[in-house]
């Protein structure tokens, strides 16, 4: 490298740390023969960006940025800076081929008249990226754009203006503008005209840069004598509802600048019209790519309701349409109300809407529910068979089209599959544990893993990069990473984390679309049926706990109560005598409760020959909501074991448990957590009336 580079590469990388490593590794080789430097402006990453490029690229100028310039102010800052006779802007995720820059200084030698040029840009998938060239958006050149007239057509010299496709793609021509994802500027050229203005945050400042170009006596070519590639969007994911939003703000900001004061009036607010009517039709259709299976259960749910009315009604004299649609509606609306309660009061959406399970049991709810209003409310009487019928239909219909849907639709082979099945996971963990992790899960080839990358847990990037696994940041910036990513399952390798590491983390990230599971690598076998997947000798542990469910609670503590309060009014009259004769007998065990304070557990010694005092005595503790009848084993003398769980989500002690049921298996502390974390897991009133009946019938 030289004092005076021949040409100046700028960069601006947010969060795409892979994609820039594999973009200046093309870089160097383009550039091998040509004098140059390369400067990185980082605009506040949180996936290790800077420390990683700094170690793999020595030679690299990095700019570190303490916040998110946007892309215009952050290449001024490197612009401020470079020497080159010729100024490379070119995003993160590209890759280049090795003559790109030879070809193009030759263009820039045969053209004196070339301000700027750019060559071919394809997209991952070998289609050619139309956005490569454009027009300068003037207002109707706009309109045609933000009403999605030059896509309907691409061939139409008026309406196709803006992205001209109506051009071949592989002839050389001078066009007004190019795109900044790759722009190869001469260094007097762009001091002529001045750097990206700042009001643009992101989109459109390559325009107006060029439009600048293009005044100061300058011509832009698009040369497609060679290529590249633009991962297109790696460096600003997001979902579609923002980018119109931001891309349109854009594009009404260089209206604005441009434009505003020679148009009329009317012809303002059409642009303004426009750029609303295709964010809302962008939400729309967000909306229902991530709401369906809510949509689809209501529709079924009504149409079962309207389609059993109206056989009831066939076969009833006395027919009436409009007492028929009266009631329809009444019940339509009732029963939604309610099945919506139930659903997110189960938390089935968003993050459990394909579990049949669940479906079953919120349409239980509903229609016990709704027959309830039948029985108590005289002016629903008429629809009491309605509900019985459809309380089958209904759930039958909602478990087929799951069904179908698992069973015959590949999320691998659609986007739209992929968003609907599969979920974006990384894997958290270190060394080599975390490695061969995400290598079982990938040869598993299971649609329900979109594997994204690993987040490490410290500086050991080793056993990823010898496997070529993607690491996307550390731990501490877990939470931004999920955002990034939009990630919507999470694996612990608890290979170098605590059990309470990893709650601590599941709980202080305050994303409930986010499923969390681990992958304990010191267990053998875990107790469960669906609840386990396993991968090979990796059980993954679903570790979003039944036991901290508000239907669960609930259901648990309505349970203690009643069958308390019942064994209190049988006992009471025969126990209570006894107890005031061991009286001076009696022991208090401290047990912390869910806030951390303590409660007395009172019981008679020796505990083996008064077992139906202090049984009568554990009944009232139930009852305080000291203890359950189904929990932690009660340690003598001492607290019951503290937990790591979030609140909400606490352990009761209780008269007998999983773990007492199971005593004699239990040989080893870890053959104890094991049954500690299958209970945490599957509670449920089914499973605590089983373990209620092994602990009452065992030897």
């Amino acid at each position: 490298m030289t004092n005076s580079p021949q040409i100046s590469v700028v960069i601006v990388n947010y969060n795409v740390k892979e994609y820039l490593e594999q973009a200046l590794l093309s870089l160097q080789r383009a550039l091998e023969n040509i004098s140059h430097e390369i400067y990185v402006v980082d605009n506040a990453s949180v996936d290790d960006s800077v420390a990683h490029i700094r170690q793999r690229f020595p030679d690299v100028q990095m700019i570190e940025c303490k916040e998110n310039l946007g892309f215009g102010r952050a290449n001024n800052v490197a612009l401020e800076l470079v020497k080159g006779e010729y100024v490379v802007l070119i995003n993160p995720d590209t890759v280049v081929q090795e003559d790109t820059f030879t070809k193009l200084l030759t263009f820039f030698e045969s053209h004196p008249d070339a301000g700027a040029a750019t060559c071919k840009i394809i997209n991952p998938d070998g289609s050619f990226s139309v956005d490569c060239r454009h027009s300068i958006p003037t207002p109707m050149i706009a309109l045609w754009k933000v009403t999605g007239l030059s896509k309907i057509f691409p061939k139409s010299k008026i309406f196709a203006k803006y992205n001209l496709t109506y051009l071949d793609p592989d002839e050389t021509y001078p066009v007004p503008a190019i795109s900044g994802s790759f722009m190869m500027i001469k260094k007097r050229a762009l001091d002529e005209a001045g750097f990206f203005d700042e009001r643009f945050f992101m989109y459109c400042e390559d325009i107006d840069l060029c439009h600048r170009i293009n005044h100061a006596g300058y011509k832009i070519y698009y040369v497609p004598t060679s290529q590249i590639i633009h991962y297109k969007g790696e460096s600003t994911k997001k979902n579609n509802i923002d980018y119109i939003v931001s891309f349109n703000k854009a594009l009404y900001q260089f209206f604005e600048k441009y434009y505003a004061q020679k148009t009329l009036f009317f012809f303002r607010w059409i642009i303004i019209l426009g750029i609303v009517a295709r964010g809302i039709f962008i939400y729309l259709r967000n909306f229902f790519h991530e709401h369906f299976p809510l949509i689809l259960d209501t529709i079924i749910m009504n149409s079962v309701i309207l389609i059993m009315l109206i056989i009831r009604m066939t076969f009833k004299s006395g027919f009436y349409w409009h007492n028929y649609l009266e009631q329809y509606w009444i019940v339509n609306l009732i029963s939604t109300v309610i099945f919506f309660s139930s659903v997110y009061y189960l938390e089935i959406y968003p993050n459990h809407r394909f579990s049949i399970q669940g479906i079953v049991k919120a349409n239980l709810l509903t229609f016990i529910l709704l027959a309830s209003l039948t029985f108590f409310l005289k002016q629903f009487a008429f629809s009491r068979m309605v509900v019985l019928l459809a309380s089958i239909a209904s759930p039958a219909l909602m478990i087929l089209w799951r069904y179908v849907l698992k069973r015959y639709h590949r999320g691998d082979k659609s986007a739209w599959g992929k968003d609907i099945i599969s979920k974006p996971t990384i894997i958290v963990g270190n060394g080599s544990g975390a490695a061969g992790l995400f290598q079982k899960i990938q040869d598993m080839k299971d649609i329900s893993y979109d594997l994204v990358g690993v987040v490490t847990v410290g500086d050991n990037e080793a056993p990823f990069a010898d496997e070529q696994i993607p690491v996307l940041g550390r731990m501490t910036h877990l939470k931004e990473l999920v955002e990034i990513y939009h990630i919507r399952q999470i694996i612990f390798s608890s290979d170098m984390l605590s059990y309470e590491t990893i709650l601590k983390t599941m709980s202080g990230m305050g994303m409930r679309r986010v499923e969390y599971k681990i992958a304990p690598s010191n267990l053998e076998v875990v107790i469960g049926k669906s609840t386990i997947e396993r991968l090979d000798d990796y059980p993954l542990l679903d570790i979003e706990y039944a036991i901290g469910k508000p239907f669960n609670r609930v259901t648990k503590r309505v349970f203690d109560i009643i069958l308390s309060t019942i064994g209190l009014l049988f006992s009471t009259p025969f126990l209570l005598p006894a107890y005031l004769l061991k009286k001076n007998k009696r022991k208090e065990i401290r047990l912390v409760d869910d806030n951390g304070g303590e409660n007395v557990l009172i019981q008679i010694e020796p505990a083996h020959t008064h077992k139906l005092v202090n049984l009568w005595l554990k009944l009232q503790a139930v009852l305080r909501s000291y203890i359950s009848f189904v929990g932690a084993p009660i340690e003598k003398g001492r607290k019951a074991p503290e937990s790591t769980l979030p609140p909400g989500y606490q352990y009761k002690p209780g008269i007998t448990g999983l773990v007492q049921v199971n005593r004699k298996k239990i040989i080893s502390q870890d053959d104890e957590e094991k049954y500690h974390l299958h209970y945490l897991k599957n509670q449920s009133l089914l499973l605590d009336i089983e373990i209620l009946l092994k602990a009452a019938f065992r030897r």
